[in-house]
């Protein structure tokens, strides 16, 4: 474990890797009781504990029962991120329910001492739209608040992402997560700028693009200060271009000491040759389709 110490001096979180990578393990309906995904949980510093697979009534169990699992299992219990995914976004919660999801976080006591999960995602489009007790719980509650924006289409010009990330802002979450979708070059450099600017605005961030072009950013937001990357246990990827939790531990291991240097700029001069760097250190056959 590695402690990450911010620009004040402040020890904000202990990591598995040098370079303050906090890998997210994504547990599922089908992979759930699947005993191969403990194995990979041991490589993730997160469990994110995708709900929407479940039945609605059977979330709040299904959470509790994973953490008591991993307490047994890891000798503690795992830090939990519950996201319950709308349709829209690539899960299987239907978008005409999506207020019935506040049911099932208020059963998860959020607002205790000692809430089901210690953090949960939800979309920045359907916050403002929760009613008041909803948000009031979030910001103020125990558990950490992640907003999160998902592009399956498109990645938006840097000054539309910076405009979400200060909607987001507003609502003073203890994270942010952007998932877009990076049709060429262009847009992977605008991404990688904002990533830059992201990691400024929260440590708890997380920039990345789905699909082949964009796939080298879910090793390099880390390195540019948005620390948080997705990854899936056993089985297929969960979303396009996503990496295993093995792949993306043994590419942080990979790289050299003396790489350093590069990573502060000294000797990678531009996005363009940071994505080149990264695109080397990963195998071929990962960058494929």
């Amino acid at each position: 474990m590695h402690t990450i110490v911010n620009l004040d001096g402040i020890v904000v979180e202990s990591t598995k890797n040098r370079f303050g990578a906090r890998i997210i393990g994504i547990v599922t309906a089908s992979n759930r009781m699947d005993p191969a995904i403990w194995n990979e949980l041991g490589t993730c510093d997160i469990a994110e504990f995708r709900a929407d697979g479940f039945d609605a009534e059977r979330i709040p169990g299904e959470l509790r029962s994973f953490r008591e699992e991993s307490l047994k299992r890891m000798g503690r219990p795992l830090e939990t991120l519950l996201t319950i995914r709308l349709e829209r976004d690539g899960g299987a919660w239907p978008d005409a329910d999506a207020p019935a999801r506040e049911a099932v976080w208020e059963a998860l006591g959020l607002d205790s001492k000692d809430p089901a999960c210690d953090w949960v995602d939800v979309e920045i489009e359907e916050f403002a739209s929760l009613s008041y007790k909803a948000r009031d719980r979030f910001q103020r509650g125990a558990a950490k608040l992640l907003l999160s924006h998902h592009d399956f289409r498109r990645c938006r010009p840097r000054e539309g992402l910076r405009a979400l990330m200060g909607e987001m802002q507003s609502h003073r979450p203890d994270g942010m997560k952007f998932a877009v979708t990076c049709g060429n070059r262009g847009d992977l450099g605008e991404l990688i700028a904002f990533t830059r600017e992201m990691a400024q605005a929260t440590p708890n961030g997380c920039a990345l693009s789905m699909g082949r072009i964009g796939r080298v950013s879910r090793v390099l937001g880390p390195l540019l200060g948005c620390p948080f990357t997705y990854g899936y246990l056993t089985g297929a990827a969960v979303a396009p271009g996503q990496l295993s939790v093995r792949d993306l531990a043994a590419f942080y291991a990979g790289i050299p000491a003396e790489s350093a240097a590069d990573l502060s700029g000294k000797s990678l001069e531009s996005d363009s040759e940071m994505v080149d760097w990264a695109e080397a250190r990963i195998p071929g056959e990962l960058l494929a389709d």
